[in-house]
């Protein structure tokens, strides 16, 4: 079999087999595809790559201009690639060579202030802003991702109890709760909506046609946000994200309980907010004490 052939197989598995969200696929391909590329520009076998090699892939990745993040996950994917070619005999006497990911320095996230959100969530725009209001405050209320704002069907919402039934990486289900500004802003947003085209779409935030909004519609609403800042941070979704966990721990909240609200598989993804807060705590401790 060819390297794409295989590929191809290996997709088809984790989407069929171990029920991967279409976006996870995605991302296995994109990745493997890099890693076809340098089989073929160095004339590489499959079956020929040992640790040597996996180093020349990885200053690969580094000239194709891929963050240490980005490094890290693709090597990843390529060991799962491995391990599935062994489990299934696709190479006779060959096994997983020894990939090792690089220990690269980890960059913390950007996190907006509370005053920051405060200035964002006061400069969404007039055109649709009951909509975008609603989309914001569930990302930062409840901790989100984009995918899973975009995902949220009507019957999922709990308006009496207070929360969302959300499918999250892996399709796992959690639920999230949602706070009085979350529910008033959906509330609104709904209220509005009845006067609309798209009344008896099942998703929450619909486009034209009744089907839910893309990804890229809430990052060019956040893009657009973003300019209200007076700072230099780089906005993203994930940013609202990692506010509404800092913002949690800075207030006392236990870190596996935010490890629940998040949808974090471990508890190791989620450590990386205790040293956002940890920075915080340190510039709490230099303003106050009096010999600090």
């Amino acid at each position: 079999m060819t390297y794409n052939e295989i590929l191809e197989f290996f997709l088809k598995h984790i989407e069929v087999e171990r029920n991967l969200s279409r976006n996870t696929v995605a991302a296995y391909r994109r990745d493997l595809e890099k890693f076809g590329k340098f089989l073929q520009m160095n004339n590489y076998k499959l079956e020929e790559i040992d640790g040597e090699k996996i180093t020349h892939f990885i200053l690969f990745l580094k000239k194709e201009g891929l963050s240490s993040s980005s490094v890290v996950r693709t090597l990843s994917s390529l060991r799962n690639l491995y391990r599935f070619i062994a489990g299934q005999g696709l190479i006779k006497g060959y096994g997983v060579p020894d990939i090792e990911s690089p220990r690269f320095h980890r960059e913390l996230p950007d996190v907006l202030s509370k005053e920051e959100m405060e200035v964002l969530l006061k400069n969404i725009s007039e055109k649709d802003k009951v909509r975008n209001l609603a989309i914001i405050e569930l990302i930062y209320g409840a901790g989100l991702r984009v995918s899973e704002v975009v995902g949220i069907r009507l019957k999922d919402i709990n308006f009496g109890r207070g929360y969302i039934k959300i499918t999250g990486k892996g399709n796992r289900e959690r639920i999230v709760f949602l706070n009085k500004n979350s529910l008033y802003a959906i509330r609104s947003y709904l209220g509005e909506r009845t006067h609309s085209k798209v009344v008896t779409s099942e998703w929450l935030f619909p486009n034209r046609s009744g089907r839910r909004i893309s990804r890229q519609s809430v990052w060019k609403l956040i893009k657009k946000l973003s300019l209200y800042l007076p700072s230099e941070k780089r906005v993203t979704p994930h940013t609202f994200r990692h506010s509404f966990a800092t913002h949690l721990l800075e207030g006392g909240m236990d870190i596996r309980a935010v490890q629940e609200l998040l949808g974090h598989k471990t508890l190791a993804t989620t450590e990386i907010y205790t040293h956002i807060n940890k920075k915080h705590i340190h510039s709490l401790y230099k303003k106050f004490h009096p010999r600090a």
